[in-house]
């Protein structure tokens, strides 16, 4: 048995995404067992979408990286395209960094946000 209870680790990975767009998400979380996940899937609501968004135009490699979403050469490369080409005009413009693609962008958008008239940042 675990020291951390299911309900412990389902609260921590909605903290470090920033929240749920969709139930199946629960699943993805490291150390459920999938035994626990379809006991609890028929409980499990998501009755409002309340989602915490990156500002992709000021957040520093550290604040993309630790979204779980977001590997280490993701958060790189995204910091590294807006140094040399400034701030993203919108999250389609992603796209443009050849690592990252329309399922990465459908998966880890919803946890993004494009915030003008803001200088970008490291």
């Amino acid at each position: 048995s675990s020291d951390v209870c299911s309900s412990d680790l389902i609260v921590q990975f909605r903290e470090k995404l920033g929240g749920f767009y969709k139930i199946e998400q629960v699943a993805e979380i490291y150390g459920l067992q999938d035994t626990i996940y379809l006991l609890i899937r028929p409980y499990l609501l998501l009755n409002e979408i309340s989602l915490r968004k990156i500002p992709v135009n000021s957040a520093g490699f550290d604040t993309l990286n630790a979204h779980p979403y977001i590997q280490f050469a993701e958060a790189r490369a995204i910091v590294q395209y807006r140094k040399q080409h400034g701030a993203f005009l919108s999250l389609d413009d992603l796209l443009k960094i050849s690592i990252l693609n329309a399922e990465w962008l459908a998966k880890v958008g919803p946890y993004l946000e494009i915030e003008h008239g803001t200088a970008a940042r490291e």
